[in-house]
């Protein structure tokens, strides 16, 4: 009786473990972890090349993941031997960071692209993303860029002391298919001031970058965030022109100081929940707690067409007060020196004088795409006093400024026409 007891009761036990098991083989409540990659896209070819260097060398010594990983890492780098050694050409390398099954750290090429050619170059932008999409397809993917930039500005216009060269329909990877951008550092510490090159052409040093509609038009996926580690990209001009390209974009509206953004936090983009929020976070609070300077914005772009609906009303009901605006308006600006195309949005619409409701009605299409923003109550030598997270164009600024383009010479106006926002907006008429 006892033996017949125990069996039954190991039969009963047996069964509750098929049961519990089968539960556990069916369950589908927990999340299934999802492939993620992450890019860093270092176009140093130019006095940033040491700054992004070092920024590499924390990501491959930081807390990469293991190669079983569904998680990626990737850098993808364009560098010159010394941040004054344009005459060398190098060649680009895409790498991957991963500790083996053995817990060393390896550092895999993956892609070789030619000296010849500039991580300026949008072919060269497109073909990098492409094989990291062939690489590891059905993928979650985020990009981190990090180089000079200049917002929305075409080539040029930044720095006029060299007549800029534009990409031609054929780009064989010379400079004479390069648009020239002439960055002058000035006073103060090093900025990174999308994507500024070195060529040197008989014996003369020259800049190249792509345009911000270039930019978009070269990224093949859709991204889940993208976070420019670059000067002056935090306009809505830029978020705008990318809205279909990523989820969620984050940037500056100031320069970014040369040592760039927390690379030793890294870890928060390389997982299950890769978190932007976080990673703009540790980037502002790094610098905030050295007494240093930093702005920061996180915009969620599903919000931009709101916001821009919003504005739209807005500039056509003030469009001549906006077009009375003018630097010395003591509207809030990002920009230092002469450089001025780059003032933040909620101030330009305070100071032409918009009402408490419609100001809360901006506000609140504003707040639904701009998560999160911090700033510093300086960057070098600008007060930030207004900040609401976005910078803009002032009209009247650029109506005598020209712009070359292959299709000939036109105002800076008559670009701004151009522009994705712009389109929606009619800021510029």
């Amino acid at each position: 009786m006892y033996d017949m007891r125990l069996k039954a009761s190991i039969l009963v036990c047996l069964a509750c473990s098929l049961v519990l098991c089968s539960c556990n083989w069916f369950d589908t409540s927990a999340p299934a972890e999802e492939n993620s990659v992450l890019l860093f896209y270092g176009a140093g070819y130019n006095n940033l090349s040491s700054d992004i260097k070092n920024n590499v060398q924390t990501i491959s010594e930081g807390d990469v993941p293991k190669y079983i990983s569904k998680h990626k890492l990737l850098t993808y780098t364009h560098l010159s031997r010394t941040d004054s050694d344009w005459a060398t050409p190098a060649e680009g390398h895409l790498v991957q960071h991963y500790f083996d099954h053995k817990g060393i750290r390896r550092a895999d090429t993956l892609m070789r692209v030619d000296a010849s050619r500039s991580a300026s170059d949008p072919e060269v932008l497109r073909e990098v993303l492409e094989k990291v999409a062939s690489l590891f397809p059905d993928s979650k993917y985020g990009l981190i860029v990090s180089s000079h930039g200049t917002g929305w500005l075409p080539a040029g216009v930044y720095n006029k002391s060299m007549q800029p060269l534009q990409f031609s329909a054929k780009r064989n990877g010379t400079a004479e298919d390069m648009p020239v951008y002439s960055y002058n550092e000035g006073e103060g510490p090093k900025v990174k001031t999308i994507f500024a090159e070195v060529v040197k052409k008989n014996g003369v040093n020259y800049s190249q970058e792509m345009s911000i509609q270039s930019f978009a038009k070269a990224i093949p996926v859709h991204l889940d965030y993208l976070i420019f580690d670059a000067c002056l990209m935090g306009c809505v001009e830029v978020a705008y022109e990318l809205k279909d390209k990523a989820d969620y974009i984050g940037f500056s509206p100031t320069e970014v100081l040369s040592t760039g953004f927390n690379f030793s936090d890294l870890s928060m983009l390389v997982k299950d929940s890769p978190d932007p929020e976080a990673f703009c976070r540790s980037y502002f609070e790094m610098y905030d707690s050295r007494n240093s300077y930093a702005t920061i914005s996180l915009v969620k772009t599903s919000g931009l067409d709101a916001l821009a609906g919003v504005c739209s009303s807005l500039f056509a009901k003030y469009s001549g007060q906006i077009a009375s605006l003018t630097d010395m308006s003591g509207i809030q600006k990002y920009y230092r020196g002469s450089a001025h195309w780059f003032f933040d949005l909620e101030d330009i619409l305070v100071k032409a004088g918009i009402g408490e409701e419609e100001h809360q009605q901006f506000l609140d299409a504003l707040n639904s795409c701009v998560i999160y923003r911090a700033a510093t109550p300086q960057f070098i030598s600008i007060d930030i006093a207004t900040y609401s997270g976005l910078g803009m164009y002032l009209p009247r600024l650029g109506k005598s400024t020209t712009v070359t383009l292959p299709e000939g010479t036109v105002t800076l106006n008559d670009f701004y026409r151009t522009l994705a926002w712009n389109k929606a907006t009619n800021l510029v008429e």
